[in-house]
């Protein structure tokens, strides 16, 4: 279900099961083949996690953590501007009964009150003239691509050291003298890798896209918002390069690539970043990452299939509790094309279509998570899938007569889900889920409860967890205990 844990693992000749984990995670493996190149407080806290994922999970929290800045950052700024504004006005109001303009005559009782009216004053243009707000927005927004600028390249490196068919293929030139430097063939090899993917990265987002479908034999640029990746990249290339202000190379390559752009913008103008563009832009940016990560993995290492599905499960799961339902929904409904679903188990798959229409319904697109969920036959499955469906579709009555039957714990479900899913966000808010919840498990719903599940679930995202014998069916009970949006 949603946030339960399935790893994509087959649960053949198994009937009825129990979970071990709510959220999934990727699990720990016996030997790593390519150690991730990540700073050193990253790779001391999970050197066993699959190096792929690890990857793509730091990007994706670097890019959280642009976005949790224009929530709080910007709107404190903007609020401490206009109150700085007040203040002056306020100032100014003291000395004159109008707003203060050119010819005015004011007279002043003495020298101290002229000094403090003509600093409010000084005060008052600053204020009215700064661009704090704007040029931290600009800030923010090309920062979001030195995210991707060093994501792309750790991403890169990881596939080029666990494929030495690839490495292999690099052709550079190199002295003699140069060669001689080095301590073995390694160390050179991972010069020469340094220097391929530094001459990548110099190269404009369109011209990497393309370099890497040739390289891998994949349509990259086959998604809706292509469009907007490019013309965000190429109004970076403005900002960092021209203050923003067009010219005939955006104007070409945003109509070459069919972007939407102001047909009254010339060169000439100038774009700033509003709140809404800073917002899309880091939606794109994890959304691209997202895809561009798993499609790579998947087809350079096809049988790291089952390490791919718990990535994306596990990535799915955290957007989901973060409330980042419209980015939840990119990764759901990526999750589900056929190049995803490879080697993906019907349970597996029937738990990426509950949390997809989560994301779906959160995102406020109540036809398209209908549509998710009609598209498989539910009868047969388990009761707690039934429960998630009721819940979804918001026929909380009967929901609550599943929860009785459900009882303490389900097939999947236990106690702590119905605190951390985030399935259950709405349901949450009536007083009958309350009063079942007590009926059933002896103890009033607390916050405090609610915490401590949070922290199991997540938990077990963070912390690599054995691998499961083929043979055995996926569990999804988070663990007994106390764990550490």
């Amino acid at each position: 279900m949603a946030a339960v844990e399935n790893t994509g693992k087959s649960n053949k000749g198994s009937t009825g099961t129990k979970g071990k984990g709510i959220a999934p995670a990727p699990q720990k493996r016996q030997k790593a083949t390519a150690k991730a190149e990540l700073p050193d407080h990253l790779e001391d806290a999970e050197p066993a996690l699959p190096e792929l994922h690890v990857v793509i999970r730091t990007y994706l929290e670097s890019i959280w953590n642009i976005f949790q800045t224009t929530q709080v950052v910007l709107p404190h700024l903007a609020t401490w501007q206009r109150n700085e504004i007040e203040k002056t006005r306020r100032k100014i109001e003291a000395f004159v009964d109008e707003d203060p303009h050119e010819g005015l005559e004011i007279i002043f009782d003495n020298a101290r009150d002229f000094v403090e009216f003509s600093a409010a004053m000084a005060k008052q243009h600053r204020l009215l003239e700064d661009n704090s707000v704007p040029l931290l927005a600009r800030s923010l927004f090309m920062q979001g691509f030195c995210v991707f600028d060093a994501f792309i390249g750790r991403l890169l490196k990881q596939i080029y050291l666990k494929n030495f068919e690839l490495l292999k293929g690099i052709s550079r030139e190199i002295t003699l003298v140069d060669l001689l430097e080095f301590s073995d063939i390694e160390s050179a090899s991972r010069a020469m890798l340094e220097k391929e993917i530094d001459s990548f990265r110099r190269d404009s987002y369109i011209e990497q896209f393309s370099q890497l479908e040739k390289k891998f034999g994949l349509p990259l640029r086959k998604f809706d918002e292509w469009p907007l990746f490019v013309e965000f990249s190429q109004r970076r290339n403005l900002l960092a390069h021209n203050d923003g202000v067009v010219n005939e190379q955006y104007i070409s390559v945003c109509t070459r690539e069919s972007c939407k752009i102001d047909p009254t913008i010339r060169p000439g103008h100038q774009l700033g970043v509003s709140p809404a563009d800073l917002a899309g832009m880091l939606r794109v940016m994890s959304k691209v990452g997202f895809m561009l990560c798993h499609t790579l993995w998947m087809k350079v290492f096809p049988a790291e299939a089952a390490d791919v599905h718990e990535s994306i499960n596990a990535l799915l799961y955290q957007a989901l509790e973060d409330k980042r339902w419209r980015t939840a929904s990119d990764f759901g409904e990526f999750s589900l094309t056929a190049p995803m679903k490879k080697d993906l188990s019907e349970l597996d798959y029937r738990v990426r279509l509950i949390n997809t229409a989560i994301a779906k319904k959160f995102s406020d697109k109540d036809d398209a998570a209908r549509d998710i969920l009609a598209s498989v036959d539910w009868t047969a499955s388990y009761r707690d899938f039934k429960l998630a469906l009721l819940v979804l579709q918001e026929d909380y009555d009967q929901a609550i007569d599943l929860m009785r039957e459900i009882g303490r714990s389900g097939e999947m479900l236990d106690q702590a889900a119905y605190h951390a899913w985030p399935l259950f966000e709405k349901f949450r808010q009536r007083e009958d889920f309350y009063s079942t919840y007590q009926e059933i498990y002896g103890e009033p719903y607390s916050e405090e409860a609610s915490e401590r599940a949070g922290g199991k679930i997540a938990a077990t995202v963070r912390q690599p967890s054995k691998r499961r014998p083929a043979n055995k069916a996926p569990r999804a009970r988070p663990p007994k205990g106390d764990g550490g949006n």
